[in-house]
């Protein structure tokens, strides 16, 4: 599995798109999927592992924004789905084969 973070709108999909076969599995954005999950009142830890139990033969090539940084939300959801959406980036990056980490368009590979 590959896993690609960084700020919004630093080039995490097109990197992925460019760079790795287009036979692999492509999951963007996957901090709208924790998002969704927490709305659902589902664990996201648990769904993330999920999708990496699933064994089909591809490349799984995972995008997911860093959502930490900047000033702290007041709203109680805002609060757990960015320390959800942490724990799952961390956990993906654990499981990666490879980290790469998206700045101003320039993939640097972390692991």
């Amino acid at each position: 599995m590959i896993f690609i973070t960084g700020g919004a709108f630093q080039g995490k999909a097109a990197y992925a798109r460019e760079h790795f076969p287009e036979s692999s599995r492509l999951v963007t954005d996957y901090q709208e999927c924790v998002r969704r999950q927490l709305e659902e009142g589902k664990d996201p830890l648990e769904e993330v592992q999920a999708l990496l139990a699933e064994k089909d033969g591809e490349t799984l090539v995972v995008t997911a924004d860093e959502v930490g940084c900047g000033i702290v939300p007041t709203d109680a959801f805002e609060r757990a789905y960015r320390e959800a959406a942490g724990r799952v980036n961390c956990l993906l990056a654990e499981r990666a084969d490879q980290v790469i980490r998206m700045v101003c368009g320039i993939g640097v590979r972390i692991k």
